[in-house]
Formats: C-alpha cells, structure tokens, sequence
C-alpha cells in the first residue's frame, strides 16, 4: 500500500528518531496518516475547537513561528531516507501550512518542491483557501499527493465564530474547486462535526468536488457533545454516503459509539 517511491521498489518501513521533522503520527492523528511534517509551531486561524490551544503550547495563536532552520533540516532528513519504504506524509498536525505568513516565507512550497524531487507521497490539509492555489503548479504535476480542507460548517455566521482567522467558506471551496479542475485529488476532512445538520449539508453541497472525506464529531467539549444523538448522525452519513456512492471514512469517534 506504502511506497518509498513512485518508481522503485519499496524497503524496509521508515521509522522516525526522536525529534524529527518527519515522524510517526500517533493516536486520533494517527487515522489520517502515518507520518507527519509540521513547517509551523504556531497558526493565527485562532479556532476555538482546535486541541493545540495555549495550555499544551505557549503563544500558539499569537504567530505563525516557523520552525528553527527548518529547510536546512528536511533536505538533511530527506537525504537520509533513501531505501526506506515511506508512508503517506500529512502536512501538518500542528500549525496550517497555508496561513498568511506563508505567503511571504515560502516554507510549504518548498517542502512540496522537496518531497516531488524525492518522490514522496504526501497530503496537505488546510483551512487557508486559496492561499493554497499558489502551489498547484506543483502538485497538478504529481501523482503522489492530494490537496484537503477542513469544511465542517456551511453557515457563515458559524464558521465565523469557530473559525475566525481561518479563510472564508467560500474561499476554501473555491480552492477544492480548482485543485479538481487541476487534476488534483481531492478530500475535505470534516471534523470536528459539532452541528450534524451543517456537516450533512457539506456533504451534499460538495460532493461533485470532493474525492475522498474523512469524518469525526467534537471530543473534549462534553457540553457541546451532549446536544446530539451522535449514533443517529452516524447512520445518516452512512445513507447519504451510500446514496451519493462517496468515498469515506469514518474516524473512532463516531465508529465506535
């Protein structure tokens, strides 16, 4: 299923040292992909549900803050991975990699540039919108990657209050919509679900553009967690997926209610 390469036969599985820029991915992160990269230590999106919040790391909405010497460190990372079968990299779990800054420092699209040289399979995953179009040169001449978003909400007003730095809803489904024209795979990640309703309505308003979705409720806000009947919701994803013949998956949170 994991290839190191495109091209080449695979070798043994990568296994990550202790802090590497690549690493093994563990727990809930762990069921969206095996390794990881995280560019930044820090985003501005601000969202209110995110579990990277300002008691695990001091500062973390206050700037994007690249990592120390982070190009420096990936090219000397990545020349050491030859032979090694490498999984699917996740681009990030920690900071988005299409947040304003980005714009300016160039880090992603040079990680990008660097995993094609080396023929690595990656996925990215942001809430930037378009901010990440600058980058589909790149990837729509790739076979081994995929662009995603995080959509969990239609409403604005909702997305808004959850959401407030991060890009307009409409501005990230018009980047779904031109990675898709590009040739680029698509898939959003909704999660964390916190108003069923609004994650049922993503799903029918995006399905022509969207190739792949990954599904899971809110965890660690029991108040907002006791508002549904979260085994109910479970079936209907199931139907309206069976319905619209959809590609998903559906993380432990809601498959093992």
């Amino acid at each position: 299923m994991y290839q190191a390469s495109l091209f080449d036969e695979p070798g043994p599985l990568y296994v990550s040292k202790p802090g590497a820029l690549i690493y093994q991915a563990s727990g809930k992160a762990g069921e969206y992909a095996l390794l990881g990269c995280n560019i930044y230590k820090g985003c501005t999106h601000g969202c209110r549900y995110c579990y990277n919040d300002n008691e695990r790391f001091e500062n973390y909405f206050q700037g994007a803050n690249p990592k120390k010497d982070y190009i420096r460190r990936l090219e000397k990372e990545l020349g050491k991975m030859a032979g090694w079968e490498i999984p699917e990299i996740f681009l990030s779990f920690v900071g988005d990699v299409y947040q304003p800054e980005e714009l300016k420092l160039g880090l992603t699209r040079r990680t990008i540039e660097l995993f094609i040289r080396h023929e690595l399979r990656f996925t990215v995953l942001t809430k930037g919108g378009t901010r990440a179009v600058r980058d589909f040169d790149l990837m729509a001449n790739y076979p081994g990657c995929s662009f995603g978003s995080t959509i969990v909400f239609m409403d604005r007003r909702l997305a808004d209050y959850w959401e407030p730095g991060a890009a307009p809803i409409k501005d990230r489904i018009a980047a779904i919509e031109q990675a898709k024209a590009r040739g680029i795979r698509t898939w959003v990640s909704l999660e964390p679900v916190i108003e069923p309703k609004e994650a049922l309505a993503v799903i029918r308003e995006l399905h022509p553009i969207v190739g792949h979705w990954r599904v899971g409720k809110i965890n660690h806000h029991p108040e907002l967690e006791r508002r549904h009947d979260w085994k109910a919701f479970r079936q209907e994803l199931r139907e309206l997926f069976a319905d619209l013949n959809a590609d998903y998956y559906l993380k432990g949170s809601l498959r093992k209610l």
